[in-house]
């Protein structure tokens, strides 16, 4: 779980100014050799820049299933899909089909403590559908076990056809 060599951003993502600008950030807050940085190293008035696409997720683990709660829903990120998501579990916002994807997702953020990266469009309202690209980080109270999880969100104008990329409808 060393974030000095196996966490590091996803080639993809290096590309884009914003992911790079959150990624240098969380590196930057790593409590020593081989911790994750937790929450509490986290300072909102550091990135205010980028703020309004964060999203902090909250993890637990109950009755041997992982559970995802959004702690906060940055304001660019209620504008692209015009609701606020804070306090809302994956549960609550993706039909069943369609949450097991999202759900594998964040499992593996927990259980890699490394960045996740997914290109996807969804389906929002009466919108046509929305390209985006997503990055997690994970974060760890006590510098090992991820509680939760850093993500950021880019629209895309543009979603390329590869394996990494779903299409999905929200809110259904």
């Amino acid at each position: 779980m060393n974030i000095r060599g196996l966490c590091e951003l996803p080639e993809k993502a290096a590309s884009e100014e914003y992911f790079n600008t959150l990624y240098n950030y969380w590196y930057s807050l790593s409590p020593g050799s081989g911790l994750l940085p937790g929450r509490q190293h986290v300072n909102p008035a550091e990135i205010i820049e980028i703020l309004g696409r964060i999203a902090l997720v909250d993890v637990t683990f109950l009755d041997g299933k992982y559970e995802f709660r959004y702690r906060l829903w940055g304001s660019i990120l209620t504008e692209i899909i015009g609701q606020d998501c804070t306090g809302k579990s994956i549960a609550d916002l993706f039909p069943p089909e369609k949450l097991a994807l999202v759900q594998n997702a964040f499992e593996s953020v927990v259980e890699t403590a490394c960045p996740h990266y997914w290109e996807v469009a969804w389906g929002v309202e009466e919108r046509d559908h929305v390209g985006y690209k997503r990055l997690l980080l994970p974060l760890a109270e006590d510098g090992e076990n991820v509680n939760m999880i850093l993500g950021m969100i880019i629209e895309a104008d543009k979603v390329p056809s590869s394996s990494n990329v779903h299409l999905y409808r929200i809110f259904e």
